[in-house]
């Protein structure tokens, strides 16, 4: 592996497992050359999978992180959880931390759509389900 790779990698985990950086969105590139696959190895490394959203199941009060990859060189940063509305009507989602203008999640993936995204299970968190702004 050469220095540039062994350097990464570390920013890649650090990313991933989100020490001392902000998860968000992250180019996967550096001076013109593209580090997609040096990053899905360090993702499985790290635990995280590849799955479809239907496939995984989260329950109502916690949330999975993840990492979807948006076909443009970018990592989004986001967790899996269920989006409660009222106590009879709620959608599962995959969000990301990134928000938009009005404050919501800036990408949103169906819960029950065969969209894949990279999650560790193992990571779940408990959360308030009233108050998910921190998600």
């Amino acid at each position: 592996m050469d220095d540039i790779n062994l350097v990464l990698s570390g920013v890649f985990d650090d990313i991933i497992l989100g020490r001392g950086i902000k998860r968000a969105v992250h180019e996967l590139s550096y001076k013109g050359r593209d580090y997609r696959q040096l990053f899905l190895r360090r993702l499985e490394a790290n635990g995280f999978r590849e799955r479809a959203l239907r496939d995984v199941a989260v329950e109502t009060g916690w949330r999975i992180p993840g990492f979807w990859l948006d076909g443009e060189g970018r990592a989004w940063f986001g967790h899996l959880f269920w989006e409660i509305f009222s106590e009879n009507r709620k959608r599962k989602i995959w969000g990301s931390v990134k928000r938009n203008g009005k404050g919501d999640w800036q990408i949103i993936l169906l819960g029950n759509s065969g969209q894949k995204v990279f999650l560790n299970p193992g990571l779940k968190q408990e959360v308030d389900i009233y108050h998910l702004t921190g998600i």
